[in-house]
């Protein structure tokens, strides 16, 4: 019995050719198929209060503020999604995280995602002030009913606005490691000047230590006893008080990377620190972050790989009688017989 006979190889390339032509018909019409795959849920969280807007970061030789770079992170992200899974956005400010967008199927909702995402704005703040823990909180609560496989990815400074004194900042409730996701670590560790903005987003101006201080007290206060409050009246009075350090630098912001670890540790989140938009698509699509479910699959992919073995075996006929091929088959290749050769059973 013959395993290879040259007079063979015109018919089986054309063969191949003709496959190779119906694989590339059948992938003009975007066949689809439902089947289990490996698709995300996630819930996107950004902090759009005013110490976002501070411009550290760097795109094209274009500052970028902090809300512009988050916003452009979860666009980026949404595109590295595959069919199937399921986005939902969220605004944090004061203490409440408000989910904008219930959990819709990311690629039948791109563009609305996208828009959406691009109109996020400071001045839909409700409140001037930033509890980031709260905030948190409140987003690792909503995660569960939104969806039982929905992760969290909250964008923020970690600024708290107004300083708190770190004795009196919440408990997180919940069970650490319930709800997956990553806090994400926006800006600079650099103290920078936050920004007033106009209605058309121009600077008209910066936060100084005064405005800050006139409403910057909440949680500042020590419990003191009397003997404390009378050794301490001097300090109190010459404005050297309980949490004066820490309104001392309350009008500018950097990246307080030391609250969000903390706050990751209470949570079960992963921190990390984003340094270009494109990180948060790696972030979002790993593998720890998988849910699977049947869903609409594009058949596409799985198409071209097949035709780029067709073509491979095309090219590989094509050139069979040509001397490089020749000088291939002396060389006796273990997946490859030597030419000519004929194994008789």
């Amino acid at each position: 019995m013959r395993f290879w006979r040259l007079n063979d190889v015109s018919a089986w390339r054309r063969r191949s050719l003709l496959l190779l032509c119906v694989l590339l018909t059948l992938a003009l019409f975007r066949p689809h198929l439902t089947l289990p795959n490996r698709v995300y849920d996630w819930y996107f969280v950004v902090d759009i209060t005013q110490s976002m807007n501070v411009a550290d970061y760097q795109s094209g030789g274009k500052s970028l503020s902090r809300l512009q770079m988050a916003k452009q992170s979860i666009r980026q992200s949404l595109s590295a999604l595959p069919c199937g899974s399921r986005v939902a956005l969220g605004m944090f400010t004061e203490r409440n995280t408000v989910n904008v967008v219930e959990p819709v199927e990311v690629c039948s909702h791109f563009a609305a995602l996208d828009q959406t995402i691009a109109s996020m704005d400071w001045r839909m703040a409700w409140a001037a002030d930033s509890f980031i823990a709260h905030g948190l909180y409140n987003a690792l609560e909503h995660a569960p009913q939104l969806g039982k496989q929905m992760r969290v990815m909250f964008f923020t400074d970690g600024q708290q606005s107004p300083p708190a004194n770190p004795k009196y900042m919440p408990a997180y409730a919940g069970k650490p490691g319930a709800v997956q996701g990553y806090v994400i670590g926006m800006g600079r560790p650099t103290l920078s000047k936050i920004p007033k903005l106009d209605e058309k987003n121009a600077i008209a101006g910066y936060w100084d230590q005064e405005e800050v201080q006139r409403f910057g007290n909440f949680g500042m206060a020590e419990t003191l006893s009397v003997l404390a409050m009378e050794q301490g009246q001097h300090d109190r009075n010459s404005g050297q008080g309980p949490g004066s350090e820490l309104l001392s630098n309350a009008h500018l912001s950097a990246l307080d990377e030391k609250n969000l670890q903390r706050l990751s540790t209470e949570t079960g989140l992963q921190y990390a620190r984003l340094e270009h938009s494109a990180q948060s698509s790696h972030w979002a699509t790993g593998l720890g972050m998988t849910a699977w479910r049947w869903a609409d699959t594009d058949l596409r992919p799985w198409l071209a790989v097949v035709a780029c073995l067709l073509w491979l075996v095309y090219v590989t006929l094509t050139f069979a009688g040509s001397p490089w091929f020749s000088w291939l088959s002396r060389v006796q290749l273990p997946f490859w017989p030597a030419r000519g050769r004929q194994i008789e059973k």
